[in-house]
């Protein structure tokens, strides 16, 4: 697995670890509505089929949600 995909695996791991917590679950559904929806626009995709999608089509806003996700605390380096 590449760097994108063990990340992607982060964020799926980030997601079930927080899933219980009201205000973390908020924040990655929040996080994931501004920027996977820009790849997944009918919601189909799974976290880890966007997330690798945004990082290939829209590095920017990849770059964006990573930096969010580490702010959070939600993910680490």
């Amino acid at each position: 697995m590449g760097e994108i995909e063990n990340t992607a695996m982060k964020i799926i791991h980030a997601y079930e670890d927080y899933y219980l917590d009201k205000e973390k679950r908020k924040i990655l559904d929040n996080l994931f509505d501004r920027f996977l929806s820009i790849v997944d626009i009918n919601g189909q995709m799974d976290i880890y089929e966007a997330t690798v999608a945004l990082s290939r089509s829209h590095p920017k806003e990849y770059a964006e949600l990573l930096k969010a996700l580490k702010d959070e605390s939600l993910i680490s380096d």
